[in-house]
């Protein structure tokens, strides 16, 4: 299973790094393809980025930048997704994301 983990940290970054550029539609289509297959083996992956947090969040591995303020930390940068594995129809927990949170 980390062969494949790895392949997904490795996608989302690829992802991550062409939404700066202006010239992603060729590899968008193949980026599509591989989150595709992904999906075949049960898997997908998510992007917190923007979403609000809070300490007791348990998908998330989280380095908080200034002072903690429950209700205003929001998740600025996502170094690795939140992957999920779909087990008899229930999605299971299989990576938590690494993320900088800001408040």
């Amino acid at each position: 299973m980390k062969p494949i983990i790895n392949i997904v940290n490795q996608n989302f970054e690829i992802e991550t790094k062409l939404k700066n550029n202006e010239s992603i539609q060729p590899v968008e289509r193949n980026i599509g393809r591989i989150k595709n297959h992904l999906e075949e083996l049960g898997l997908s992956y998510h992007s917190p980025i923007n979403e609000k947090y809070s300490l007791d969040r348990t998908d998330c591995e989280a380095s908080i930048a200034g002072e903690v303020e429950e209700d205003k930390m929001f998740i600025t940068k996502v170094i690795k997704p939140v992957i999920y594995q779909n087990k008899e129809g229930k999605e299971e927990l299989i990576q938590r994301a690494i993320v900088i949170v800001e408040s």
